[in-house]
């Protein structure tokens, strides 16, 4: 079966699976179980397959490409290999060998402590067992494995092609590599790579295996570079290596063959760390360290916190209009809700206690447990004055429908103090290696310019972030000024350092088409981040080592 991988921006993580009290549904021997990995319809990867156990601690971890901006959907599926036949189509929706099914965002599992978390695998409403995800930066740390006493001397290296021979007449190969041991006049497979598409030079994942598994019966391999394609795959080209010429000789580079004895280009060995029993990692070939990325912070320890403010002045419309912009309809949301839940979930999945402030403005609260007379400019959206928090997305949504019917739209526009809340609350965070993100979502200009830029100079020495979200048809041009650093630079003093920490984004920019808008004020947060750990000079905190077969005893 060919695991086909397609590269995109983003960085690369790693899921580590396990899991625990599986349910045996055979007569009297347990199963041997694989996990499954998808995204909507698209197939991510598999692991091996683990025998004879309702707890299996997978080793094979399952690599994906994870990217902030974007809503990535995972859907874990739990097999009985032994109803799988093994020339079986991999197909999401019509296997009758899948145990039990588990639903989680990638940027939930990643974002959860220490990227673990423990989930239940369901069968329609039954729960048949749970799964246990880790997710980590590196794919050579097994995770779950001993480091003391190996028994025998283990292999981790990556492969890679350099300038093969391009078989596809519109686009170029999409080549794999299978590699077999040879056993007198037979060879037997013993891994295949993913599949790159459309590439030349590909880099293919990191794998494993052992000596005793890789020359049991000969020191001389066998590797064929196939071209991927759904009618049958083709020869690009094979070479015969012996494994001392690896170890002992340091070759890394291997010329292939076409099945006519022409050049094909060359296999190459990127990377090589050999461990021998009871010995250190010997590494032979290695990739240079790389700069701390966003993903070291948060996969470190540091959290993502949010602060919502929602305008509620007399131009959003009063809920009876039928252009009312906060009408409440239970079959769809309207452009506060939708960019609470599309921006500010992303934001909430690297929240650990994922208690959020929500604040109105601009509007006169009749809620049960917080009224006023007149418009208030910084009210608690749930009534409570000491505790404004909301609890996850599902909170602050339920939340936001009980309050807009208990609010008189008025104004002026007001946002000072609901940033001052925002910079109050940053300020906490700071003590507790969390960044924050307030963000205010506005149908207009604001009135208090002079305050809200005091506000937001103060708030450029903490760990924050500042989106404003234009919502309605308002000419918002004195809004826009604020995405500009040089328009804080001049009401600042000469020597002031101010980072580029605020975004304005209106939905009309974006034609209303929320998952864009989302994507492109996303990908602006790590930046920014960045730019604070840099200027701080802030590192990543030191991630300690995860044991999945201790982690939820």
């Amino acid at each position: 079966m060919d695991i086909l991988i397609h590269q995109s921006p983003g960085e690369l993580v790693y899921l580590y699976i396990s899991a625990r009290r599986l349910q045996n549904l055979g007569n009297s021997n347990i199963q041997d179980f694989r996990c499954r990995v998808y995204s909507k319809d698209d197939f991510i990867g598999e692991t091996e397959v683990s025998r004879s156990t309702l707890d299996p601690d997978f080793k094979q971890p399952i690599p994906i490409m994870y990217k902030f901006n974007k809503r990535q959907k995972l859907v874990f599926q739990m097999i009985d290999a032994d109803q799988e036949l093994a020339s079986q189509l991999v197909s999401q929706n019509t296997s009758t060998s899948i145990v039990g099914i588990c639903k989680q965002p990638l940027a939930k599992l990643m974002g959860a402590r220490n990227s673990l978390s423990q989930l239940n695998l369901m069968k329609g409403d039954q729960i048949v067992g749970n799964i246990i995800i880790h997710v980590a930066r590196k794919g050579p740390q097994i995770i779950g494995q001993k480091e003391q006493g190996h028994k025998v001397t283990e292999i981790k290296w990556r492969w890679g092609g350099v300038k093969l021979l391009d078989l596809d007449f519109f686009t170029k190969s999409d080549p794999f590599a299978k590699f077999y041991r040879i056993n007198g006049q037979q060879t037997e497979l013993i891994h295949k790579t993913e599949v790159i598409k459309n590439n030349l030079n590909p880099n293919w994942m990191c794998w494993e295996t052992t000596e005793n598994e890789l020359i049991k019966y000969s020191k001389n391999l066998y590797v064929e570079v196939m071209d991927y394609d759904k009618m049958g795959s083709e020869e690009i080209g094979h070479v015969t290596i012996n494994y001392d010429e690896i170890k002992i000789n340091k070759r890394t580079e291997f010329p292939l063959l076409t099945p006519k004895g022409k050049n094909a280009g060359t296999l190459k060995l990127l990377e090589l760390i050999i461990v021998e029993p009871n010995e250190e990692k010997k590494e032979i070939v290695q990739e240079e360290p790389k700069e701390p990325t966003f993903l070291d912070y948060l996969m470190g320890g540091w959290q993502m916190s949010l602060s919502i403010g929602i305008d509620f002045t007399f131009s959003n419309q009063p809920i009876t209009k039928p252009d009312s912009l906060h009408k409440i309809d239970p079959h769809k949301l309207n452009y506060y809700q939708q960019a609470i839940k599309d921006i500010g979930g992303g934001i909430i999945a690297f929240d650990y206690d994922k208690q959020v402030p929500v604040y109105g403005f601009g509007g006169t609260p009749k809620l049960p447990t917080y009224t006023k007379s007149t418009m208030d400019d910084c009210f608690p959206l749930n009534g409570n004055k000491d505790k404004p928090f909301c609890n996850d997305m599902e909170g602050i949504l339920q939340a936001y429908i009980e309050a807009v019917p208990n609010i008189v739209f008025s104004g002026p526009t007001f946002i000072a103090n609901v940033l001052n809340k925002a910079l109050q609350f940053a300020k906490d965070n700071a003590q507790k290696n969390t960044y924050t993100v307030a963000m205010i979502l506005t149908d207009g200009q604001i009135e208090d310019q002079d305050d809200a830029i005091k506000v937001l100079l103060e708030c450029q020495s903490l760990p924050m972030s500042i989106i404003i979200i234009g919502v309605g048809d308002e000419n918002f041009k004195y809004m826009k000024q604020f995405d500009d650093p040089m328009f804080l630079k001049k009401h600042s003093k000469s020597d002031m350092n101010v980072r580029d920490i605020i975004q304005f984004v209106s939905f009309q920019d974006y034609k209303n088409d929320i998952e864009q808008m989302s994507s492109a004020v996303l990908d602006h947060l790590p930046k920014q981040f960045m730019d604070y750990m840099h200027i701080n000079n802030i590192q990543p905190i030191k991630i300690q080592s995860v044991h999945l077969s201790k982690a939820f005893i």
